[in-house]
């Protein structure tokens, strides 16, 4: 009885599989139902989390239990966009919920409404700059500029057509209006690449979510999954690359299991590791250590930072239908803002179409990782410290319940998404994705995730097409040598 005991845990502590794919986001996952549809089988995937999704993470929030979105909350675009075909086939998007960015009740900090006529000019204007900055990114592609550069060297012309008068409120417009452009990339404009902006398609208004929550797509690709496919909380500790002296070809993935140390071994391992995960710990990770490019890439590329503050009330206090409440702060705080200081990255307090008594927040850089040390009921007493300022209303009723989200110290992302600095290009995010070869030319180890991706990085369709692309990689290779 001992004995057979003995030779359970010994196979227990050790298992292989064909592919191991690490993290059941929907690279991971997307990868995997690849494989599968190609007639591979013989396919796991290690996630460090007891859930799937990765930075797709939808929970119920309020009395009603509403699906809210904690991390990937859009579908950027339509067309032939896979998510978007997904979602369309499976009856899973709320067409009427389609994401404008400027609509919204517009406030200045000192509890005035903003001028329409002057907001709707400066509107123009900073759309016709954003439209500026990518035509110079594709027409100076060896220009080293910040996007901040670029916007301080042109500021003066940029308002040239507004009065002297309105000169001032008309710059606290336009500077409200760059936290569009922060979000998007999660960090401050002075880090952004301008021949890199990626800003071509910000404001094409064809943005759509998922009222019954995003998670419903990734259970989609899993229709056809094994029950033990995917295995939870094992967290990957050790990628073993290496070429043996016996000749033996596997990965050896040095992992701990619900606090087991295991072992997996597979022919072929697809990493979807958040490229903030790589930055601080690729040197530990891989053995031998990264090719010198492919770690310099992991360390010049940025990951910037993005959270979310959900805020749920017994009753709407702002007018339905309008896109939410949108802050003009000046250009310097009035007073000293102390610990509140990270409140002036909020631009916008959205409203959920599907969702009647909510308000989302997004907060990025520095403020965002400085509010996930800050007690969530604290968050949302400086929110209402906020919103009856520039409303001029002091009955603006705390919120029923708060959430925020905390991607920058969750130790399995350490960070939102990737974003292109000034020293990198477009081309370094497509070069990421090279995959590690055997000395025979097999792709041993092959990355995937936004990161990879050159023309969607940052987006979960970019995810999903590195998650294809990397498992047709090895169906190639797999078809080439006739197994």
């Amino acid at each position: 009885m001992l004995d057979r005991v003995h030779v359970y845990f010994q196979q227990m502590a050790s298992q292989s599989a064909d592919v191991i794919i690490i993290g059941a986001g929907i690279a991971g996952v997307t990868a995997a139902n690849k494989l599968f549809a190609s007639g591979y089988k013989d396919v796991k995937i290690l996630e460090a989390r007891n859930r799937i999704g990765g930075r797709i993470h939808t929970v119920s929030l309020g009395p009603n239990a509403c699906s809210v979105e904690m991390g990937a909350q859009w579908i950027h675009g339509g067309g032939d966009n896979p998510v978007y075909c997904i979602a369309l086939a499976h009856d899973l998007l709320d067409h009427s919920n389609v994401h404008d960015e400027f609509a919204g009740a517009y406030y200045n900090e000192n509890g005035t409404s903003v001028d329409k006529s002057l907001l709707d000019t400066v509107t123009t204007i900073f759309k016709e700059t954003v439209e500026d900055m990518v035509d110079f990114s594709f027409s100076d592609s060896k220009s080293t500029l910040t996007c901040q550069e670029y916007l301080t060297n042109r500021m003066s012309t940029i308002l040239s057509p507004i009065s002297d008068a309105q000169k001032e409120e008309a710059a606290n417009i336009f500077r409200s209006l760059l936290n569009i452009l922060k979000e998007d990339c999660g960090d401050d404009l002075t880090n952004l690449s301008l021949r890199c902006n990626g800003f071509e398609d910000d404001f094409r208004n064809d943005d759509h979510t998922l009222p019954a929550g995003y998670e419903n797509l990734l259970r989609i690709q899993m229709s056809n999954f094994e029950p033990d496919v995917i295995r939870f909380e094992t967290e990957v500790k050790l990628i073993d690359w290496s070429e043996k002296e016996n000749g033996m070809d596997s990965v050896v993935l040095k992992c701990v299991e619900r606090g087991t140390e295991m072992t997996y071994t597979a022919n072929h391992v697809i990493s979807t590791i958040p490229l903030g995960v790589l930055k601080k710990k690729h040197k530990q990770l891989f053995s031998p250590a990264l090719p010198a490019g492919k770690a310099s890439l992991i360390e010049k590329l940025g990951f910037g930072k993005v959270n979310k503050i959900l805020l749920h009330y017994e009753e709407p206090f702002w007018t339905k239908g309008n896109g939410g409440i949108k802050l003009v702060w000046d250009q310097a705080p009035k007073c000293d803002v102390g610990e509140r200081s990270w409140a002036r990255d909020i631009f916008a307090f959205k409203e959920m179409k599907h969702i009647d008594n909510m308000l989302i927040a997004w907060i990025y850089g520095d403020s965002a990782e400085q509010i996930e040390n800050i007690d969530e009921a604290r968050v949302g007493e400086v929110c209402t410290q906020v919103l009856r300022q520039f409303l001029s209303d002091n009955t603006i009723p705390n919120p029923s319940s708060v959430r925020t989200s905390k991607w920058c110290t969750d130790p399995h992302t350490l960070g939102a998404y990737t974003f292109v600095p000034s020293d990198c290009h477009y081309d370094d995010v497509g070069r990421s994705a090279k995959p590690l070869l055997r000395s025979s030319g097999k792709p041993t180890v092959l990355f995937a995730g936004e990161a990879t991706h050159s023309d969607n990085y940052g987006s979960v369709h970019g995810a999903m097409i590195s998650g294809i692309r990397e498992a047709t990689r090895i169906t190639k290779w797999k078809t080439k040598q006739g197994y």
